[in-house]
């Protein structure tokens, strides 16, 4: 069990849903997303995003990248009983190379014809 995390895309015209990216215990981006969104902490979370909102996560995790002591300011860690570390360690900046390289380079994603959602499950 754990903090399974995932942006999955829903077709607007077939309501066909694919995966487009997954995390699992990255509770730094999980908290982004409750942050962002005013989210409840302990509930599991759907959130509907826009093409900013990828930007900004982008932006957020550049700056943290550049500046590891904004890490506690713009990617905070969560605790949660299945979320994994709240330390800022070599596994939490690498979450976060990890996601910048992913939305930066391999991210794909048509904002005109589907819809992109953040969920997750414990």
């Amino acid at each position: 069990m754990g903090l399974d995390m995932y942006l999955q895309a829903e077709h607007k015209q077939t309501g066909e849903v694919r995966l487009v990216h997954s995390w699992r215990k990255a509770n730094q981006i999980r908290q982004w997303f409750v942050t962002r969104f005013d989210q409840d902490d302990d509930a599991q979370l759907k959130i509907t995003l826009t093409g900013d909102d990828i930007d900004a996560l982008i932006s957020d995790i550049e700056q943290v990248l550049g500046d590891k002591q904004l890490a506690p300011n713009l990617l905070p860690t969560s605790s949660g009983f299945f979320f994994g570390s709240t330390d800022y360690d070599t596994y939490y900046f690498g979450e976060l190379k990890d996601t910048l390289q992913y939305l930066k380079n391999d991210f794909e994603y048509d904002f005109d014809n589907e819809q992109l959602f953040y969920t997750e499950w414990w």
